[in-house]
Order: structure tokens, then sequence, then C-alpha cells
């Protein structure tokens, strides 16, 4: 099957034809990788439909089945230390324009390099966070009139990224405020679209209320996503049981820490597969996201596709969640802590505000958004100059 897959032209050696557009997509499609942006990638390289378009993607594994099944070009990478000079020296080969390029030095080096020889070709980019230095954070604060917070532990790969955006030829930014940021930062060159989830395995259909209050979250367990708040949260609230289903290199830290607190009410049982953490949101209670920064998270939109109430903090305005109707939005920690309280206390208001999320989610499809991320790429596309 690999060799069915597997794209064996010589860089440089394909021919675009004046009646199609070649897209490279430099996102591993990976069936296992659950990366939030490789994921998204996933999710609109399946349902791309435009007549005429070739899209070619990265895989260093067996591919995910909707994205061949739906025509696209698969490069296959080895899986080797090679893998980042394969990445680079695909950029090479003959595109018409390049979307959702990562943030590695292969991505770096191999728009660099086509820059160098003369090949310059329309790039669009998405900005799904806030990065950037400490003098930008304060002056972006004082526009938003609320504090920001950058995401952490990212800060070496500032510079690449913003090399990336500046020379981007148009931005996708994935909510209205981080639309206002790539501008600020970047330019006029930003539009704004929604991310989009799988209503197949993520709706409240079935869903069932436990009988001891359920509070979950969901995520990579680390320290940037403040899970100190978290355990105060379990230990503040003795009459609920806290979850955090995800796997993360602070995971067995936070174990051991439950352990010595006394926390018999937390638990962290892992990664599980979008099948199984939608079952899990059906019978839980309350959906919390104790992170400072984030992009617009979509395990919020998820949740609230599954019922369940979110809280969230207010830094990144997340635009998954309106406040006081599908969920509750806080400025602090205290804040946090009372929001989840009342919704503990609450079971009338929490199955309100469920209730509303779930109606929300319906315009969250990714059948209804995909379309909409693909006009817009190839009106980038054209208006830099590529036509079709």
């Amino acid at each position: 099957m690999d060799g069915d897959l597997t794209m064996r032209t010589a860089p440089g050696s394909e021919k675009s034809t004046s009646s199609s557009l070649h897209i490279f997509v430099p996102r591993w499609m990976n069936r296992s990788d659950r990366n939030a942006q490789n994921s998204n990638a996933k999710a609109l390289l399946s349902r791309f439909s435009g007549p005429g378009i070739r899209w070619t993607a990265i895989t260093g594994e067996e591919p995910v089945r909707s994205v061949v099944k739906n025509g696209v070009e698969i490069l296959k990478l080895s899986r080797s230390h090679l893998w980042p000079y394969e990445l680079l020296f695909s950029y090479q080969r003959r595109f018409d324009a390049i979307f959702y390029p990562g943030v590695m030095w292969p991505d770096e080096f191999g728009l660099k390099a086509r820059r160098a020889f003369g090949r310059r070709i329309p790039v669009i980019t998405t900005v799904e966070g806030v990065l950037t230095d400490s003098e930008n954070m304060a002056r972006l604060a004082e526009q938003v009139g609320h504090p920001i917070f950058s995401q952490p532990g990212v800060e070496y790969a500032i510079p690449r990224i913003r090399w990336l955006y500046e020379n981007s030829d148009h931005i996708i930014a994935i909510s209205p405020f981080l639309a206002k940021v790539a501008e600020f930062l970047y330019g006029k060159k930003v539009s704004y679209l929604p991310l989009g989830i799988d209503t197949g395995i993520f709706h409240s259909e079935d869903r069932k209320d436990p009988i001891r209050c359920r509070v979950v979250t969901a995520g990579t367990v680390k320290s940037s996503k403040n899970p100190e708040l978290f355990l105060e949260l379990a230990s503040r609230y003795k009459e609920a049981d806290f979850i955090w289903f995800g796997d993360g290199q602070s995971r067995s830290l936070l174990i051991e820490k439950a352990q010595r607190m006394g926390l018999e009410n937390l638990t962290f049982p892992g990664s599980l597969s979008p099948e199984e953490l939608a079952r899990e949101f059906r019978n839980s209670s309350i959906f919390v996201l104790t992170s400072r920064s984030e992009g617009v998270p979509k395990v919020t939109q998820e949740a609230a596709a599954c019922g369940l109430p979110v809280v969230v903090n207010g830094f990144f305005e997340a635009p998954s969640v309106i406040h006081e109707q599908n969920g509750l939005v806080a400025w602090s920690d205290e804040e946090f802590a009372e929001h989840v309280g009342r919704l503990i206390q609450d079971a009338r208001i929490s199955a309100r505000m469920g209730q509303k999320g779930a109606e929300m989610a319906k315009g969250w499809d990714w059948d209804r958004i995909a379309p909409q991320w693909e006009q817009v790429i190839l009106d980038a596309t054209r208006s830099a100059g590529c036509a079709i």
C-alpha cells in the first residue's frame, strides 16, 4: 500500500497544468497522529472538493483513510532521522501554493530555499495562538484591554514564527481575537475562519448525567495547562469527581502530588480515542480548561457538542464559550474556581448551559466549515498572482 501512495518523482519534476492548481499542505496525515494542527489539516483535506485542484500532504506511516479516499496525494517520508531533510526537499517540488506550513526548521529552510532559487509561490499560514515577545505582549494587552499570555515553552521558535508570518501572503486566524493579534503584529493580510468538529463523533445524543458530579478536562498534561488549578478545584470541591483525560510529561508528577494531597476524587486515566472521549463527555457534568494561553481549544467545542457547560479563562477570548450562555468565563483563578463551584451546586443552570452548547455546536460541523477554508485558500492564492 505504501508504494501506491508514495509520489516517487524527483523534486521539481511535477508539471502543473493551466487547468489545475497544485497546493502543498506540509502536515502529517498519520492515522495515529493527534496533534491539533495535523488533526485540523486531516479534517480539511478529507473534505476539500474543489474541481481542478490537487492537494498534496505528507505522512510517516499509514495515512488516514478519509484523506486518501478524497484523492489527496501523499508524500511518504521515512521514519529515520532523515525525515526533516526529506521534508525540506519536499518543499522544492513544483507546487502553485503552500498552505499550513509548520514551524520547525525544515519548514523554514524549505521556504527559504525556494526563495533563494527564485521559485517563490503564495504561502497561506494560520495563527492558532499568541506567541510573541514581552514587548509586543504589553502593547497587545493595552490594545485589547486585558492581560494576554503567550504560549509558554516555545520562546525559541519566536524568530522562526515571526519570519514565517512576515513572509506569508495571507494569514488565517482561527478566532476574531487572534485575527486582531495577527493584524497588529503582521499587517492587514489577515482573515478569520472558525475551526470545526466532527459532529458524527461529538454530539449529545444518549447523554446521561451521572449521579455524582463529574468535572472533566482533556489535553496534554503539562505545566503550560495550569494543572495546579485543576488540583485546587479537586481539593476544594470534594463532592465532585475530577478527571483529566490525556497524557504528557507532567502526568506522573501530578498523580504523585494528588496522592500526597489525599485527593481520592482526582484521576488521570490517560489518552483516549476521539470516540472514547466523546462517550466520556456524554457521561460527565462539566468541562473545564484551566489554561491561560490557548488559541481556540477545539476540545471546548467538542465538550459543548456533547452537552457540557464549559468553564474557561477569558485571556484568549475563545469564541466557543459565551459567558452565561453555554458556559462561564473567568479572569482569575479564584473566579474560575467560583464558576466551577456554581455549576457543581446548581445542576439546573449546568443543564441549561449544556443544552445551549449542544445547540451551538450544530453550526461547527467540519462539513459546513471546510468549504469556507477551501474558498479562502483559493482566493488568497489567486490574489497573490496564481490563476487557476
